[in-house]
């Protein structure tokens, strides 16, 4: 089963700023503008690593991460930790008019191929994030963000350690936008060995960072090609471990944006989709979320497809459609009949054919969908419904993978509270 254990993590020193200024969200949701907003509140902010640009004449950007990694550390910006410690991590937020609050375990994990079934992963990846998250780490030799992962503790036998040990103040607080970042630091051995017990018997499911464990993977793999012996520090990857039964934590859509599709015409595809779908035109906004969301209370399949001019229409799967059981036969039944599955097999895949990298983007933002569409930066957008945890896990048990960007855990594990930098 999973093995996991301390590590004398990487932390920010006073000597850095304040730690609400220092933190920023993983690599893959920030905006350039994003970026830059981050390093005019402090040029100490960890973005600066974690998603590194050309600068002072030099190309590699990846070198700069470095470079910059080493010279906080030889400043003192930058502070390894005493002693060999596992961090709880707290994130207290507000959605939808509700105050939740989040709380795991940062640790190192060992990494294990998929095929042991100890991490398993739930959706496919993109190839271009890893190529540039293996760059980042060849650079940097660290684990600069924390993947993001599940585990099952109804018995609340981890939980309720955590609750005992988060008593204190925590070391670390921070609030970066509507959200409040804690940590605790534990380094007494008993207490880690407590904890690590704990996971003898558990498997993880990755949530967020699937590029990112398996860049850790290759990563590991070119390590030992290379001579190092078992147990070396890029055996293991930092993540942060969450119970996924205290259901604290919110699943958001993602929606797909298309463009490069050749031909696009709106009546032709709408007569390529009915034979298996409800179309249902609406006009405006605003009935479009409550109609989403009382199809998903009903358990209908429903996707809404944004054509631009306030153009709207619902698609609605037929009850008598059984293209899904052909076209995957040897499927679960919770992946044939995910809407993300549906949507990318019956419309982007069959009818649209447009189904890779050039032609589908992503975004959480309802907002940013339509306004992409608008400008014309976009032919067109899908906005889904979120996959509920259930479902991710009935998929992963089936050893079946989702669509790529099918889930968006939220909130996202801030970057920056604690680093690992291989020893």
């Amino acid at each position: 089963m999973a093995q996991i254990k301390p590590f004398r993590g990487v932390r920010y020193t006073e000597k850095a700023g304040k730690t609400d200024d220092l933190l920023c969200p993983p690599y893959d949701i920030i905006s350039e503008k994003q970026r830059l907003e981050y390093l005019r509140k402090n040029p100490n902010n960890v973005i600066k690593i974690e998603l590194p640009v050309e600068e002072n004449g030099t190309s590699d950007r990846y070198a700069v991460a470095a470079s910059v990694l080493d010279g906080w550390m030889k400043e003192g910006i930058l502070q390894r930790d005493p002693k060999p410690s596992l961090y709880i991590y707290e994130e207290e937020y507000n959605v939808e008019g509700r105050t939740k609050s989040v709380k795991g375990i940062i640790s190192l994990v060992k990494i294990e191929e998929f095929e042991k079934g100890i991490i398993m992963p739930h959706e496919f990846t993109l190839s271009k994030p890893k190529a540039d998250r293996l760059n980042l780490i060849q650079a940097t030799h660290s684990n600069i963000s924390t993947i993001y992962s599940l585990y099952t503790d109804d018995q609340r036998r981890t939980a309720s350690k955590l609750d005992l040990l988060t008593e204190r103040r925590p070391d670390t607080e921070a609030v970066e936008g509507d959200c409040t970042h804690r940590l605790w630091v534990v380094d007494d051995e008993a207490e880690v060995a407590a904890l690590c017990r704990d996971f003898d018997t558990r498997n993880l499911y990755i949530a967020d960072g699937h590029h990112r464990y398996e860049t850790s993977l290759k990563y590991r793999n070119m390590c030992r090609e290379a001579g190092a012996p078992e147990g070396s520090p890029c055996d293991y990857v930092m993540m942060l471990l969450v119970n996924m039964d205290e259901d604290q934590f919110t699943l958001f859509p993602t929606h797909r944006l298309i463009k490069n599709v050749e031909n696009f015409d709106v009546e032709s595809f709408l007569k390529g989709i009915e034979e298996n779908f409800h179309v249902d035109k609406h006009q405006g906004v605003s009935s479009i979320k409550p109609t989403l969301s009382k199809y998903y209370e009903q358990g209908s399949k429903v996707t809404a497809w944004y054509v631009g001019n306030d153009t709207w229409y619902l698609l609605r799967l037929r009850s008598s459609c059984d293209e899904m059981d052909k076209i995957m036969p040897e499927s679960s039944e919770a992946l044939k009949t995910l809407d993300i599955s549906i949507l990318h097999q019956l419309v982007l895949d069959r009818v649209m054919h447009c189904n890779n990298e050039d032609c589908v983007n992503y975004t959480r933002s309802f907002t940013e969908a339509v306004e992409a569409v608008d400008e014309g930066r976009y032919q067109c957008c899908f906005i889904l419904n979120p996959t509920r945890i259930q479902d991710i896990k009935n998929i992963v048990d089936a050893d079946e993978k989702m669509p790529q960007k099918s889930t968006y855990f939220y909130p996202k594990p801030t970057t920056g509270l604690v680093m690992n930098v291989y020893e």
